[in-house]
């Protein structure tokens, strides 16, 4: 039973790293990514005691760490792929140690083959992790994998000890997973003769994590922006989660305003999303306090940890779209242990949470239409095959299923395809810029003349928003980023021979946008790009300028300009 579990595990922890190498080329959330973009940058300007973000502080080490990669490297920072991709690290592990994690516990139950492969298969490409992380771009999963093993270990005497150091930690990665509390709380009351004494090992803990904000004299702030002022962040009924303010209340409502048009005066004040809110979720957390207090079994516990977090999404004010997902790990645990109970409700929230963040953002992008296309390509040759030779799949199955693989196979091919497209991109994204010989002149060193722009000021060496030119993964240091429609003029030198450029549109569209690229002399078009996507590679090109007075790059949007940073690349002129 136990070899079969670990090739149950090795072949869904296979799939599981694909799927979410896959969905990370999709396109993430804009304003999130801008967040990681902030941060990772005022980590390389000064460190831990720079870091003005709201976000808890175990996070931040690996942004530091996604930081130095950047500084090392050279890669300028900006919401790219690569961005994205690094950022990622802790969800990709975390997705597969939950998987091996439940896996394990499948050698206490005597589960059929088909009902193994059900679960594993379940959690691996579960839509509601995929969609939240490696699409959306957050790291959500990692505290909440974090909070369910420390509820696990209270639950067990052997391992009691490092339940409670393994919770703060969760804490300290994000404050959210408050709402295991009842059920981390209820296991400590009831198991208290042995539980206290890992109460020492959350000091240690605690300190090495807050070390260097503390040498940076950042410590303080720190955690007043990450724990108090979060707080008030949003003083919305709901932000975009679809849950019992969305219906009473409605999406980005105050929070401050009685629902049903009551009057706040007198008990009406009860009846705010704020108070009335947080009432139902205390009522919530008590019940599921006592329960767990008075449980029997692991399977309870999972039950209970499910619906608390359940309740934290659907009940309280200021959610957000994505918050649901903290159940959806609860509720796999509580899957494998009892699926006869548990199989409707973790399908449910599964749902629930997959469609309200596709209500928000959606699983697209053009990288993702390429893998979709080649991977229906490689579905039609192996059902052909399968038709051809009926008995090779079974032949091939019964060979791999005598096969005894070791459990770490999906963590080293997972680290060692991280490595691999670490290197690739890497060596892609390596800064280029003009090789400056006397013989050329630099655009970006010549007096402009913005004839008309539509929208922001044209950048020198940077995109329209203010980050460094990036097309394709990689970083331009010369150029210039406008925003079509654009003219720009410059007056050519005497010995102006032949002006050589790029054009592209920037990486920051996340393949959006559209337009068209001219270059004029004398007023008259010279070279066109014709219309370029965002998809789209630059296009390199020259053209001659002998005996001309006037240079105009000019940007058209073919129609609407939205996204359509445009970027003119490694622009210089050749004299004579």
């Amino acid at each position: 039973m136990e070899k079969r579990n670990v090739n149950t595990f090795v072949f869904w922890g296979i799939i599981c790293l694909l799927a979410n190498i896959l969905c990370t080329y999709a396109e993430g959330y804009d304003g999130d990514q801008s967040f990681w973009v902030g941060w990772t940058q005022q980590l390389v300007d000064g460190g831990f005691g720079n870091f003005k973000g709201n976000y808890p502080p175990v996070y931040v080490f690996w942004l530091w760490v996604v930081a130095h990669i950047h500084s090392l490297f050279g890669i300028g920072i900006g919401k790219t792929f690569f961005m994205k991709f690094m950022c990622l690290w802790p969800v990709y592990f975390s997705h597969v140690f939950l998987l091996d994690w439940l896996c394990r516990f499948m050698d206490r139950f005597n589960y059929p083959e088909w009902k193994r492969h059900a679960l594993a298969g379940f959690v691996a490409l579960n839509p509601a992790l995929l969609l939240a992380g490696p699409v959306w771009g957050q790291v959500d999963l990692f505290p909440v994998v974090l909070a369910i093993v420390s509820i696990y270990c209270m639950a067990r005497r052997r391992t009691a000890i490092f339940a409670p150091m393994l919770y703060v930690i969760s804490l300290l990665a994000k404050f959210q997973m408050i709402l295991f509390l009842p059920i981390f709380g209820g296991l400590f009351l009831k198991h208290w003769r042995y539980s206290w004494r890992g109460l020492a090992l959350i000091i240690p803990a605690v300190a090495l994590v807050l070390l260097p904000y503390a040498l940076g004299g950042n410590l303080v702030d720190m955690l007043m922006r990450s724990y108090v002022k979060t707080v008030g962040q949003y003083p919305y009924a709901t932000f975009n989660a679809a849950n019992l303010w969305y219906l009473w209340a409605g999406n980005t409502a105050s929070d401050a305003v009685p629902v049903w048009g009551i009057s706040e005066y007198g008990l009406g004040f009860l009846f705010k999303p704020s108070i009335m809110g947080k009432v139902l979720f205390v009522l919530v957390s008590i019940f599921t306090l006592v329960k767990t207090l008075f449980s029997k079994n692991i399977r309870t516990i999972w039950g209970l940890a499910f619906l608390n977090a359940l309740a934290f999404f659907t009940v309280l004010p200021g959610m957000h779209e994505r918050y649901l997902l903290y159940a959806i790990p609860a509720g796999l645990c509580w899957l494998v242990w009892d699926t006869r109970r548990a199989g409707l409700w973790s399908i449910l929230a599964t749902f629930v949470s997959a469609v309200n963040v596709m209500l928000i953002i959606s699983f697209k992008g053009h990288h993702v239409w390429n893998f979709t296309s080649a991977l229906a390509c490689v579905v039609l040759v192996l059902a052909v095959v399968s038709f051809a030779f009926p008995n090779l799949w079974r032949w091939g199955y019964a060979k791999i299923a005598r096969m005894k693989f070791p459990r770490f196979v999906p963590y080293v091919t997972l680290s060692a395809v991280l490595f691999v497209m670490l290197v690739v991109l890497l060596v892609q994204m390596q800064p280029v810029s003009v090789s400056r010989t006397e013989e050329k002149l630099l655009l970006t060193e010549m007096s402009m003349r913005v004839v008309h722009q539509d929208y922001k000021k044209p950048r020198t060496d940077f995109s329209v928003d203010g980050v460094p030119l990036q097309v394709r993964n990689r970083v331009y240091r010369d150029g210039i980023g406008t925003h079509a429609a654009s003219t720009l003029r410059f007056r050519l030198p005497e010995k102006a021979q032949s002006f050589h450029f790029g054009a592209a549109i920037d990486d920051e569209t996340y393949g959006n946008g559209d337009c068209e690229f001219m270059v004029k002399l004398d007023g008259r078009v010279v070279w066109s790009s014709g219309r370029m996507t965002g998809k789209d590679r630059p296009k390199f090109d020259s053209v001659t300028v002998e005996g001309h007075e006037t240079l105009e790059l000019v940007t058209d949007p073919m129609g609407s300009n939205s996204s359509d940073h445009a970027d003119w690349l490694l622009p210089y002129i050749k004299l004579r």
